[in-house]
């Protein structure tokens, strides 16, 4: 048990020097910074400045939920992802910025949408003021299910194409764009990256890395904030 937790502790370490040097390298720091912790929900909440740095060093201490949004200068916003959608919503008019986690499951309940009403409660943001950021996650191409539970929900219909029987192909990203278009996200204003995660070993996948257990996979980051 004692070698379990020392280990625990020094690959906790490890992770601490990457994130600082990540940090670092990108002009923030890690003080600044509050740090998610995913539940693959939709629940999106406005950051709490009283977490900056200690969500961080401390990932008990991270925000269990799937986005934050600040208006506050100088407070950066992080997430650890492999292949979920990592999106960055930014309002240049009331000047916030919100980051989400959009996996399989924030995707089906249709978390997009809850961002920009959160935006538009919170801040009275207009949502054709709004640029959206889509990062580097997984297509649709490489992103294959037996039998997804969304099979017959009509509004799937579009972002599920059937492969081979039982088999078929999941579009997040086309499914999230429809909905930040239905909410009134102008179409120019949503940018993706067009990097397929499963296939760039620039990033971390989960699905290329499915055949280690979850403490042994990697995580790539995504922060965004107000300067």
């Amino acid at each position: 048990m004692a070698n379990s937790i020392n280990g625990a502790v020094h690959n906790f370490n490890n992770v601490l020097d990457n994130r600082k040097q990540f940090l670092e390298e990108v002009g923030v720091d890690i003080n600044n910074t509050i740090c998610m912790w995913v539940t693959h929900g939709n629940e999106i909440v406005e950051a709490d400045m009283k977490l900056s740095g200690v969500s961080m060093l401390d990932y008990q201490k991270a925000v269990k939920v799937d986005g934050l949004f600040t208006n506050k200068k100088g407070i950066y916003l992080f997430l650890l992802i492999a292949d979920c959608l990592p999106i960055i919503i930014y309002d240049p008019d009331k000047n916030v910025v919100a980051l989400i986690h959009a996996g399989w499951k924030g995707v089906d309940l249709e978390i997009a949408k809850n961002a920009v009403y959160s935006l538009l409660k919170r801040y009275a943001s207009d949502p054709k003021d709004l640029i959206v950021g889509i990062g580097p996650c997984v297509y649709k191409e490489s992103y294959i299910k037996n039998t997804p539970s969304q099979i017959d929900d009509p509004r799937w219909r579009n972002y599920l194409k059937l492969v081979q029987k039982n088999i078929y192909c999941i579009d997040l990203v086309g499914f999230t764009k429809k909905q930040f278009i239905e909410c009134g996200v102008l179409r120019k204003n949503i940018f993706e990256s067009g990097i397929n995660t499963a296939k760039n070993n620039n990033f971390f996948s989960h699905i290329r890395d499915m055949r280690f257990p979850l403490d042994k996979q990697g995580r790539f980051a995504c922060v965004v904030g107000l300067k």
